[in-house]
């Protein structure tokens, strides 16, 4: 259940990039505990472009795992800046500081709105922290 000092998820679309079940399954939950009530999965950066092309509307936000087989993270923010992604764009990752500083430049300059990096394990304070900074 959502709390007073959460942001409204409630109309936003997520989609979790993930290939570990467990990260995969909390990070949605942890959306679901906060009110969001569309949360998309992927696996990896190829079915999340996937899924990114169908529909009518694409995802608001993106949790994006840095670390993924076949398509990682590093890449998916390359096609997501290509494809001019206009929403916003979390990093997760069990990586070392300097591999988030690089993604997070790497976003920048790709120009897409990145409302940080979470290391793992994701926890809800740090989910509400850098969702609290989408405009």
């Amino acid at each position: 259940m959502p709390d007073e000092n959460s942001p409204d998820l409630n109309d936003l679309r997520f989609l979790v990039i993930e290939d570990d079940p467990l990260a995969q399954t909390l990070a949605v939950e942890l959306l679901n505990q906060m009110g969001a009530a569309r949360v998309d999965v992927a696996d990896d950066g190829l079915e999340a472009l996937n899924l990114l092309l169908i529909g009518d509307r694409p995802a608001d936000v993106l949790l994006v795992d840095l670390g993924m087989p076949d398509m990682g993270g590093a890449e998916m923010l390359r096609h997501l800046g290509r494809r001019k992604y206009a929403g916003s764009v979390i990093l997760v990752s069990g990586a070392d500081e300097e591999t988030l500083t690089i993604a997070q430049e790497m976003a920048k300059t790709h120009g897409l709105d990145l409302l940080g990096f979470i290391t793992k394990p994701i926890t809800r304070d740090a989910l509400a922290e850098a969702l609290s900074r989408r405009a």
